[in-house]
């Protein structure tokens, strides 16, 4: 299984990806008159026999990649713990960080308010990630748009994005967030990470208080099966809109449940999406 993007960008150094950079590759991708100063290996003789002019081949380079995982840190990802979303997001985002680090790809990890790793490469760099992953102690973050605008600023060469999250936040905020990244020319992916309680909120309960987990807002509700069913719906409405708009700006996504079973999740569903081959 390997990381790939869709498509060509600079990388910083020799690597397994077509780069925008034209040179000596091993791939063809265009000539270009010969100038003096200019290695005469590289001229195309068959060319010149059948025109009398010089002409170069140029190559497409094969470049590293530069990959960016960005985790939701709102408190949404860690309400209930028992759900788990929070450990499954970060176990994705370490498994995808493994899958680019073996093949020399430059990966960084950010988990706005908290966390924003340099970036590493090489397998060795897998151990820094995940220390400093393992460490931390999520609760919620103020403001995630402003999180997510410090992680973006550090990029330097445009490359691959993946942004973990359960999006259960207003359309217009993810839209907001989606955008940032779309202006930094980037390969976005999303993966959409629910728990049991998203799906099936409190399940056996009727009376309850409701809290906002992102604002602390308060509301007694009586889960009636009309209640749920409602609720059902809206959250239907909200991921048919979510993906319409990833869809319409050609952002891969997939979802994932906080319970599946993390091996058969990489191998039968990760390995679906556009960023894998």
């Amino acid at each position: 299984m390997k990381l790939r993007s869709r498509r060509a960008f600079l990388g910083t150094r020799q690597g397994g990806h077509a780069s925008l950079k034209r040179g000596h590759g091993m791939e063809f991708s265009d000539y270009r008159n010969y100038e003096p100063g200019d290695d005469p290996r590289h001229i195309d003789w068959s060319v010149y026999a059948r025109s009398e002019r010089l002409y170069l081949k140029l190559f497409q380079e094969e470049q590293d990649l530069s990959v960016m995982i960005i985790l939701d840190s709102s408190a949404s990802m860690v309400t209930p713990a028992t759900d788990g979303k929070w450990e499954r997001a970060r176990d994705i985002a370490l498994s995808l960080a493994y899958i680019a680090l073996i093949q020399q790809d430059r990966v960084s990890v950010s988990v706005p308010g908290y966390l924003h790793t340099p970036f590493f490469s090489g397998a060795g760099g897998i151990h820094n990630l995940s220390g400093m992953l393992q460490k931390l102690s999520i609760s919620g973050v103020v403001d995630f748009e402003r999180g997510v605008q410090q992680a973006i600023s550090r990029i330097r060469f445009p490359g691959v994005a993946v942004f973990i999250s359960d999006f259960l936040m207003p359309f217009e905020e993810l839209e907001r967030l989606f955008n940032l990244l779309r202006a930094k020319n980037l390969d976005i992916s999303a993966i959409q990470v629910l728990g049991p309680n998203d799906l099936n909120p409190l399940e056996g309960e009727e009376q309850v208080v409701a809290i906002d987990s992102e604002n602390g807002d308060q509301v007694q509700l009586q889960l009636t099966p009309e209640v749920r069913e409602d609720y059902s719906y809206l959250l239907q409405e909200h991921n048919q809109h979510l993906c319409e708009f990833l869809h319409q700006s050609r952002i891969s996504y997939l979802l994932a449940h906080s319970q599946e079973e993390l091996g058969a999740f990489v191998v039968d569903k990760l390995s679906t999406m556009a960023l894998l081959k």
